[in-house]
């Protein structure tokens, strides 16, 4: 049976989660999912491994946790771009988001790789599906503001496909052939797939079967 578990509610406890939560991610990201343990975890965060078991029962559960706070960092992304990119027509917000993206993968390409070992196990959990469901939310969003582009489809499913496309070509990417990663034109062609899903073809009208 794994160890019970408490949710952190003092400002004390709430920082020891933070920490383990980032120290999961240095160790995850410098040796991979099956050298990862629960030990180093609680060693780089310079906390006991009693502690770390108050809060997590594993390390499946850490890493659930960083991913699923990597997941909200990338909603808080699209809301700066949104911002930045307010007056802009979509497609070039589009592609200041996907530059955005590209060099926080750059940047972390350890840490994501070490994520793509396990994506399909971390996918079914409920905090990074949640995390999946905010940036959907916030495509859709922006989107929405674009319906003319739409040609008339559904803004929610044109933002899951485009969405899981980017997601699903930058992950392929770092399995297969990581060092494309740093191909200059990489961003364009993201770019390139991201039009092609959300501007509906014939001038504004969606394809008939």
């Amino acid at each position: 049976m794994p160890p019970r578990t408490r949710r952190p509610t003092q400002p004390r406890a709430k920082v020891t989660v933070d920490a383990l939560v980032e120290a999961t991610g240095q160790v995850f990201g410098a040796r991979g999912f099956d050298h990862t343990t629960t030990a180093r975890i609680a060693e780089r965060a310079g906390v006991s491994i009693g502690s770390l078991y108050q809060y997590f029962p594993d390390k499946q559960a850490l890493i659930t946790a960083f991913v699923a706070r990597r997941l909200q960092e990338d909603v808080e992304l699209m809301e700066r771009v949104s911002l930045r990119a307010a007056g802009l027509p979509l497609l070039d917000a589009a592609r200041v988001a996907i530059e955005e993206l590209v060099l926080i993968f750059r940047r972390d390409r350890a840490m994501y790789q070490g994520v793509a070992e396990v994506l399909p196990l971390l996918e079914q959990t409920a905090e990074v599906r949640q995390g999946l469901g905010y940036a959907h939310a916030a495509a859709t969003a922006i989107l929405s503001a674009h319906a003319d582009l739409l040609g008339g489809r559904d803004p929610e499913l044109v933002a899951l496909v485009a969405m899981h496309a980017v997601r699903g070509s930058m992950f392929r990417i770092l399995e297969f052939s990581p060092d494309k990663l740093d191909d200059p034109a990489l961003p364009e062609l993201l770019l390139g797939m991201v039009v092609g899903v959300v501007v509906a073809p014939e001038g504004g009208a969606p394809r008939q079967g």
